[in-house]
């Protein structure tokens, strides 16, 4: 239900490349995820490091399933692909990720926004900031979404968005009129992303006067 939601009121109209249950006729622009590459060194010091397969991140990930997820695997299957679940079966370009905050937003290809400015204002509001108890590292969080403005500091205070697990990242920011969005063909070493920074901070920096750091 709520795919088809999503593909007669928001992806169809604004065309976005961005699906929730890819079609069978999509199947062949479809490029696999790569699992992260690393040393058996690297793999066994990262994995050694984690709190416990029974901790928030082990559930979080179904590390502490029987077997554990593969995550690579699950998103390279065409079920997951078709079914579309919310939480992790979202494909789609760039482009795609993009454009759904440019509609969120703004409005796109001659369409009006899909959210008033009331309820931009408490999407990016922050609700939650500090150690973040699923992934360890600091989480800036507002409701629903990442706030994208407290993690990156040349964005503005309302900026809004989430990445991904395999390394995407799609951002809104109300103030510069900025849309971004990113897909990698490979997983980060432990889900670590430094190039996303410097990445953002060039693309916001090509639409106005800052500088990438």
């Amino acid at each position: 239900m709520f795919q088809r939601i999503y593909d007669e009121r928001v992806r169809t109209p604004y065309g976005l490349d961005l699906y929730l249950g890819l079609p069978e006729a999509e199947e062949g622009r479809f490029l696999p995820i790569r699992w992260w590459t690393a040393t058996p060194e690297q793999e066994a010091a990262f994995w050694s490091d984690l709190p416990g397969l029974h901790g928030l991140l082990g559930v979080g990930y179904r590390l502490n399933g029987t077997p554990p997820l593969a995550q690579a695997a699950f998103a390279n299957t065409r079920a997951v692909r078709a079914g579309g679940p919310a939480s992790a079966g979202g494909v789609g370009s760039a482009r795609g990720l993009a454009g759904l905050y440019a509609a969120a937003v703004w409005g796109l290809n001659g369409r009006p926004p899909l959210l008033t400015p009331d309820t931009v204002g408490e999407f990016a509001m922050p609700h939650s900031t500090g150690h973040d108890l699923v992934r360890g590292a600091r989480g800036d969080y507002a409701l629903g979404f990442q706030a994208k403005g407290l993690q990156y500091g040349f964005l503005g205070a309302d900026a809004f968005g989430h990445d991904g697990s395999a390394g995407s990242e799609a951002f809104a920011d109300p103030r510069s009129g900025v849309a971004f969005g990113y897909t990698r063909c490979c997983f980060g070493f432990g889900w670590v992303y430094p190039k996303h920074d410097r990445l953002a901070a060039i693309h916001r920096a090509a639409t106005g006067h800052l500088r990438p750091v």
